[in-house]
């Protein structure tokens, strides 16, 4: 008998709470992309995948996108903008083809930003790009919006974000 799943990657919780949700409210299975065994997927007639945005890549996406490259998915990203078009647009445009995102459904939903949950040497970079962009005068409004976020986290996760993808979901 075929299934449905939701496989999700989570570094800091934001992508996982709405797998959660999404799974919770469809009924479907979840499962952490990475501890998925790749024979499994066969398994599942439908797939939801979701990732967090780091630096503008989705995480995981591309592995994602070579094992479902012959059937379509719905795929959302988290990140840390509360639904800015521009910036979904570009992750949009940095993460995929024309072609993935005409065979693929995308959805973006609003996480957050909390540095002080980074670890290891992604904590070292962020370290050091605040020190070096904190010294450029007449901050371009993103970049002060990143610096500002370092004092200031930003958590924009809503279970209501999910409503149209679960819409989506059910009515194809």
């Amino acid at each position: 008998m075929k299934k449905n799943i939701v496989l999700y990657e989570s570094k800091y919780g934001n992508t996982l709470q709405y797998a959660t949700w999404i799974a919770d409210e469809l009924g479907w299975e979840i499962s952490r992309f990475s501890d998925l065994p790749k024979t499994e997927l066969d398994n599942y007639d439908r797939v939801i995948f979701g990732t967090a945005v780091y630096m503008g890549k989705m995480n995981k996406l591309k592995q994602a996108l070579r094992l479902f490259k012959h059937k379509p998915i719905i795929i959302f990203a988290t990140g840390g903008n509360n639904n800015v078009q521009k910036d979904i647009d570009d992750i949009k445009q940095k993460n995929f083809t024309a072609k993935q995102l005409a065979f693929h459904k995308f959805f973006y939903l609003p996480g957050g930003v909390d540095f002080s949950k980074a670890e290891g040497t992604f904590k070292k970079m962020l370290t050091v790009f605040q020190k070096v962009m904190g010294k450029v005068k007449n901050k371009p409004e993103g970049l002060a919006a990143i610096l500002a976020a370092f004092d200031h986290p930003t958590n924009y996760v809503a279970r209501d974000e999910i409503e149209e993808m679960v819409e989506y979901v059910r009515g194809s």
